[in-house]
């Protein structure tokens, strides 16, 4: 169903925000994926939208989140059956409450938002938490080197 070029910019956006915890601009995906025009970009990402792989939340830049079926292709644990399972049960929750289908599709597609935006939060908190244990380590090894330099040369 994805072309190569779809499967390409997916890629990239996924590598993206693992590696700085925020979606990359349309320039950044258009220079990554050697596609010369941002607008054949956007039309690639309106269709992977359209197609459930991302989300983008409106008004915000950098706003591009792959859903669980996106990062399904990249983190092959990602259950799609429970994803099924999940959205069908939403579907059929919010059926029962009598509302009208526009409102049903409205709050589903809130609710992907919401958890692209989850993802986004959580992936940005893991990096974060890798730089902050990065730096410890080396506050750690400058400390220690402190510390045997004033033993070697005592004042």
């Amino acid at each position: 169903m994805l072309s190569k070029r779809q499967h390409h910019i997916l890629r990239f956006i996924y590598q993206h925000t693992l590696e700085n915890g925020f979606a990359p601009s349309i320039r950044e995906i258009s220079l990554a994926t050697g596609i010369t025009s941002t607008s054949v970009v956007n039309y690639n990402l309106e269709r992977l939208i359209t197609w459930g792989y991302l989300v983008k939340s409106r008004g915000k830049s950098r706003a591009l989140g792959l859903t669980e079926r996106g990062l399904a292709l990249f983190e092959p644990n990602q259950s799609a059956k429970v994803k099924r399972v999940s959205e069908k049960y939403t579907v059929d929750m919010l059926s029962d409450a009598n509302l009208p289908d526009s409102d049903i599709s409205h709050l589903h597609k809130e609710n992907l938002l919401l958890k692209a935006e989850n993802e986004r939060l959580r992936h940005e908190s893991k990096n974060r938490v890798a730089a902050l244990q990065r730096e410890v380590l080396y506050l750690s090894q400058e400390l220690r080197q402190l510390q045997q330099s004033s033993d070697r040369y005592p004042a």
